[in-house]
């Protein structure tokens, strides 16, 4: 049997204010390999902020990120993304209008240098 080689994803003690507004107090939360999790919370509980903190959208005003038990010290979109981090936005009229693979390469398509879509990678990474 694997060794157990902790969590994929920890966040800990993750503090977010916008302005007076403390949005996220202290907040710990984490990621096994292989888990599907999902993330519950009345409006404006801070569920959006805390992932747009793992996704680089916003810097946290402390706590540590660690992905594969590597503190992450850049926070940004790029970097999270080079790490395989992202977030899927709920918009339906995306899904309703195009393909699985369109949707999940929107904003991020994957092009040959003189900006061509690779149509047969993205549709294969899908």
């Amino acid at each position: 049997m694997a060794e157990n080689q902790g969590p994929l994803l920890s966040m800990v003690n993750m503090y977010k204010s916008f302005g007076e507004v403390n949005v996220l107090n202290g907040v710990d939360f984490q990621v096994s390999s292989n888990e599907i999790v999902g993330l519950v919370g009345d409006n404006g509980a801070g569920k959006s902020t805390l992932i747009k903190l793992v996704t680089g959208v916003h810097p946290p005003n402390s706590g540590d990120i660690y992905y594969k038990g590597e503190k992450i010290t850049t926070h940004s979109v790029k970097r999270s993304r080079e790490l395989g981090i992202e977030t899927v936005y709920q918009e339906r009229a995306l899904a309703d209008q195009q393909s699985l693979w369109r949707n999940m390469f929107a904003g991020r398509e994957l092009t040959y240098s003189l900006g061509f879509l690779r149509v047969k990678q993205q549709k294969q990474e899908t």
